[in-house]
C-alpha cells in the first residue's frame, strides 16, 4: 500500500495544475463541512459543562399552554413540595447593573439567582465561596459574585477582591467569590454575565419577590438519579395545581419541565441542520466534478492500464492505484480544510448575530478532527471509486486498438453524464432551499412593524433604586431628561418609555375589567408601556380612535389608558372601549379609563402575531426602567454623543446601557432568517458554480473526444448551428433530466424548512420556477462555450487521423 501511495503522489506531482485545482475545490468543501460540523458540534452534540448535566431541566410556568416565567413565590413552593422527583430546584432572571466608585460609570450584564444555584449546576468559584442560604434572606448583607473576565477587566486581578465591597446600583455589595474561567451561566444571556447576586440582594427583584403574579424568573432542576422527566412532570403539576386553586385570581397555570439543553438550543437546531446538510452537499457536488476531472483524467491513461492489465496485474490493483490517488487528494483537500476550519469558524463566530446558547465557546476539538479526517476519507473514496471501477473494467484489446485516440467508451461517457447530472439535482435542491429562505426574509423585511423606523436613535438605561426609589425619584428623573431631549441640536421630536417594541424586553401586566366577573381560568393581561405625552408622535404610532396623552395628564389627574387595536378586539368584542375602565394588578391606584385606541406594533418579532398592549402615562405608573427615543433631521448615530452628554449631566454615575437606532432594532430582529438566507444562498450560489463547472468540463471533454465525428459531419456539409444544437442539446438533456431529479428531491427536502419560512410556502411554485429557470441559465452558458469551440473544428484535421 505504502507503494501505491508513493505512486499516487509521484503521478499527481506530475500534473501540478491539475492537482492544485482539484486540491482547492476539495480544501473549500472539506472546509466549510468542517466549520459548520464544529458549530453543531458545539451548540448540539457536546453535553453542558456541568455536573450530571443530562439530568438538567428547565421547568416553564404554562399559561393556556404557553411556556412563561416564574414567580418567586412558585419557586419556593415547588422546591418545598416537589421533593421526589428532584435534588434541587433554582431560579434565575438577567438584567443589568451600573458599578461605580472607580471612575466611569460601568453597566455590567447581571444575573440574579438562588443561593444553590451554582449547587444546583455543580460548580465550584475558583475564589472565596459561592452563596449561602443565609445570602437568600432579605434584609441580609449584599453579596454578589463575579466572573473572571470582569475580575480581569475590571479589578485587573486583584487577589484581594474577595472580600472586598464595591458599588452596585449605588449599594456596598460584598464580592465574595470569583468563578472559574470560562464558566458561563445564563447561557440564554445577550452578553456574558459579569456578576451574580441572590435574588434579595438585588433590589429591582426583591421588591417583585413577593409578589405571586410577578413572573419574572427561569427555572432549573435537576433530576433524582433514575428519575424521568414524565415523573418530574407529573409531580410538578400536581403542585402547580395546588397552587392555582389557592390562588385563583393568577389564572389557570401549570408546568411544563423539558431537558436544558433541548430547550438552549431548540430554536437554533433546525436552523443548523439545514446548513451541515447544505454544506454536505456541497462537498458532494465537488466529489462528483473532481470524479470527473479523474474520470477524463484517467481515460488518457488507458493505454498504460491496458498494458499493465495484460501483463498481469489484477483488476483490484488497478482500483486501489486510483482510490489511493484519490485518498492523495482528499488527503490534501483534508489539510487545507482544517486550516479554512480554523479561520472560518473564529469568522463565522464573529459575524454571526445569532444568539445561539455556547456559540462563543465552540472551536476545532478532537471529534471535529475525526470529523475532517472522517470526511476527508470519504471524499477520497468517493472521488476515486467511479474512476477506479469505470477505467479498471478488463477491455484491454480495445485500449490497446484504440492508441491514442482517447476513446473513452460508452460506458465513461454515461458515468459523466451521471455525474452531472447527480450535481445538477443536488444544485436544484439547495436552490430552492436559498431561494425560500431568501422570499421569506424579502417577506419579513417588508412586514410593517407598527412605527417608523427612519432617522430615531434610541438609549435605554434603569435607573437604581438607592437614588430612584420612590415613585417621585423616578417621575423627576424623567421630566428633567425629557426637558433634555427636547434641547439636542438636531432633534425634531423626543419621548420616553419604559421599553420599546423589539428591543427584546416587556412588562407583561395582568388587569381586570371593570364590571366583569374575572375567569379564574384565564388571566387577562397585556404588554404595557408607560410613556411620555409625545411618545405615540415621535414613534409614528397612529392613534384610530380617541386621543392620546397629553401634558394634562399628570399625576394629579385621573388615571387614563390607550389599548392597542388587537387589545380593543380581544377584549372588546363589538364594543366600543372607549370610556371603559381597567385597573392594572401591580397598580394599586384603581381603574384607568380608556381614552384612545392605538395602532399594534410588533413587539417580539416581525414574525410575531398581533398581541393586546396597553400605555399610560408614566408619571401615573412610573418604573426604574426607561427608554429615550429621539427623531432627528439628519443621520442619527451623530447624535449619539449629544445624547451621551445629557444623560451625564443629568447624572455622571449612570452609564447608557445601550444607544441604538430603530432601524437596528428591526434588523437585528430579523438577524436568523438573514444569517441563515445568507449563509444557505452562498452555498446554494457555490453549487451552481460547480454544477455548471462541471458540465462545462464534461461537454468540452465531450467535444474534443468527438472532434472526428464533428469533422465528419461538417465535412458532409453540417452548419456551425447544427453543430452548436447538437452539442447544447445533449447539455440541455442532462440539465433536464437532472432539473426533473432535482426539483422531486427539492419538493421533498424543504418541507422541512416549513418552520423557517415567513409569508411563503415551502413548494412556492414562483421560487422553484425561478431556481430552474437561473440553473438552466448557467447550464446553457455552460454548454455554449464548448459547443462554440465545437464549430472551430477543422474538418481535414479531424480526419487526417483516420
Amino acid at each position: 500500500m505504502f507503494t501505491d501511495l508513493k505512486h499516487a503522489v509521484r503521478l499527481l506531482a506530475r500534473a501540478p495544475g491539475f492537482t492544485i485545482i482539484v486540491v482547492l475545490v476539495l480544501t473549500l468543501g472539506i472546509g466549510a463541512n468542517t466549520a459548520i460540523f464544529s458549530i453543531v458540534n458545539g451548540v448540539l452534540l457536546q453535553p453542558l459543562p456541568f455536573a450530571a448535566a443530562e439530568r438538567l431541566v428547565a421547568i416553564d410556568t404554562t399559561v393556556r399552554n404557553e411556556p412563561d416565567n416564574t414567580a418567586y413565590l412558585d419557586f419556593l413552593d415547588w422546591r418545598a413540595q416537589a421533593t421526589s422527583s428532584f435534588e434541587r430546584i433554582g431560579v434565575y432572571a438577567t438584567a443589568a447593573t451600573t458599578l461605580s466608585g472607580r471612575g466611569e460609570a460601568t453597566s455590567m450584564p447581571l444575573a440574579v439567582v438562588t443561593s444553590d444555584l451554582f449547587a444546583l449546576l455543580g460548580v465550584a468559584p475558583a475564589r472565596g465561596r459561592v452563596f449561602r442560604p443565609e445570602d437568600d434572606e432579605r434584609g441580609a448583607p449584599r453579596t454578589a459574585v463575579i466572573s473572571d473576565a470582569a475580575w480581569n477587566r475590571l479589578f485587573s486581578r486583584d487577589p484581594s477582591i474577595v472580600g472586598r465591597a464595591i458599588t452596585l446600583d449605588g449599594d456596598a455589595v460584598t464580592v465574595v467569590g470569583v468563578m472559574p474561567a470560562g464558566f458561563e451561566f445564563p447561557f440564554d444571556a445577550e452578553d456574558p454575565t459579569d456578576v451574580w447576586m441572590p435574588i434579595m440582594s438585588a433590589r429591582f427583584a426583591a421588591q417583585w419577590a413577593d409578589q405571586r403574579g410577578a413572573s419574572f424568573l427561569k427555572a432549573l432542576g435537576r433530576l433524582r438519579p433514575g428519575v424521568a422527566v414524565p415523573a418530574a412532570q407529573a409531580e410538578l403539576a400536581t403542585v402547580a395545581a395546588r397552587i392555582a386553586q389557592a390562588n385563583p385570581r393568577n389564572g389557570t397555570r401549570s408546568v411544563l419541565v423539558r431537558p436544558y439543553q433541548d430547550v438552549l438550543v431548540g430554536d437554533y437546531r433546525l436552523g443548523l441542520i439545514v446548513l451541515l446538510s447544505a454544506v454536505a452537499a456541497v462537498l458532494l457536488i465537488a466529489c462528483a466534478n473532481v470524479a470527473n476531472l479523474l474520470l477524463a483524467r484517467g481515460t488518457s491513461r488507458r493505454r498504460e492500464i491496458a498494458i499493465r492489465t495484460a501483463l498481469g496485474a489484477s483488476r483490484w490493483r488497478i482500483v486501489r492505484q486510483f482510490l489511493f490517488e484519490g485518498l492523495a487528494l482528499a488527503g490534501l483537500g483534508g489539510i487545507g480544510g482544517a486550516v479554512v476550519a480554523l479561520w472560518g469558524v473564529d469568522a463565522l463566530v464573529r459575524i454571526s448575530p445569532l444568539q445561539i446558547p455556547r456559540l462563543h465557546g465552540v472551536g476545532i476539538d478532537r471529534l471535529v478532527l475525526a470529523f475532517t479526517i472522517g470526511a476527508s476519507m470519504l471524499t477520497g473514496i468517493l472521488c476515486g471509486l467511479v474512476p477506479a471501477l469505470q477505467l479498471s473494467r478488463p477491455a484491454p484489446g480495445d485500449a490497446l486498438k484504440d492508441g491514442d485516440r482517447g476513446g473513452s467508451g460508452a460506458h465513461g461517457t454515461r458515468t459523466r453524464q451521471v455525474l452531472v447530472v447527480t450535481e445538477v439535482a443536488l444544485s436544484l435542491v439547495l436552490l430552492a432551499s436559498a431561494g425560500l429562505l431568501v422570499r421569506s426574509l424579502i417577506g419579513l423585511q417588508r412586514v410593517n412593524p407598527g412605527f417608523v423606523t427612519e432617522r430615531a436613535l434610541v438609549m435605554q438605561m434603569i435607573l437604581p433604586q438607592t437614588r430612584y426609589g420612590a415613585p417621585a425619584d423616578q417621575i423627576g428623573f424623567y421630566r428633567r431628561l425629557q426637558d433634555e431631549l427636547q434641547a439636542l441640536p438636531g432633534a425634531n421630536a423626543a419621548a420616553l418609555s419604559t421599553t420599546l417594541p423589539l428591543s427584546g424586553s416587556d412588562i407583561d401586566v395582568g388587569l381586570t375589567i371593570d364590571g366583569r366577573a374575572a375567569d379564574p381560568s384565564t388571566r387577562t393581561s397585556a404588554t404595557f408601556f408607560g410613556v411620555s405625552p409625545g411618545y405615540f408622535a415621535t414613534m409614528g404610532i397612529p392613534i384610530v380612535r380617541g386621543r392620546g396623552f397629553t401634558d394634562r395628564d399628570t399625576e394629579q389627574a385621573s388615571g387614563v389608558l390607550v389599548v392597542s387595536e388587537s387589545m380593543a378586539a380581544k377584549y372588546f368584542p363589538g364594543e366600543d372601549p372607549i370610556g371603559k375602565r381597567i385597573t392594572i394588578a401591580y397598580n394599586k391606584t384603581g381603574p384607568r379609563e380608556i381614552v384612545g385606541i392605538a395602532g399594534d406594533v410588533k413587539q417580539g418579532n416581525l414574525t410575531d402575531a398581533r398581541t393586546p398592549q396597553l400605555y399610560t402615562p408614566f408619571v401615573q405608573a412610573p418604573w426604574p426602567f426607561l427608554a429615550a427615543v429621539v427623531r432627528t433631521a439628519a443621520a442619527p448615530e451623530a447624535t449619539a454623543g449629544a445624547l451621551r452628554q445629557a444623560l451625564a449631566r443629568l447624572d455622571p454615575q449612570l452609564p447608557a446601557a445601550e444607544i441604538r437606532t430603530l432601524d437596528e432594532y428591526v434588523s437585528r430582529s430579523i438577524a436568523t432568517p438573514r444569517f441563515t438566507a445568507l449563509l444557505v444562498g452562498s452555498f446554494a450560489a457555490l453549487a451552481l458554480l460547480l454544477a455548471g463547472f462541471g458540465l462545462y468540463g464534461v461537454m468540452a471533454y465531450s467535444v474534443v473526444q468527438r472532434h472526428r465525428e464533428i469533422g465528419i459531419r461538417m465535412a458532409l456539409g453540417a452548419q456551425p448551428g447544427d453543430v452548436r444544437t447538437l452539442v447544447v442539446g445533449q447539455a440541455l438533456r442532462m440539465g433536464a433530466i437532472g432539473l426533473a431529479i432535482g426539483l422531486a428531491g427539492a419538493l421533498a427536502a424543504t418541507r422541512v424548512l416549513d418552520s423557517l419560512l415567513f409569508g411563503v410556502s415551502a413548494g412556492d411554485p414562483a421560487t422553484f420556477a425561478a431556481v430552474s429557470a437561473a440553473l438552466m441559465t448557467v447550464l446553457l452558458f455552460a454548454a455554449y462555450l464548448p459547443a462554440r469551440r465545437a464549430t472551430r473544428v477543422d474538418p481535414m484535421v479531424a480526419l487526417r487521423t483516420e
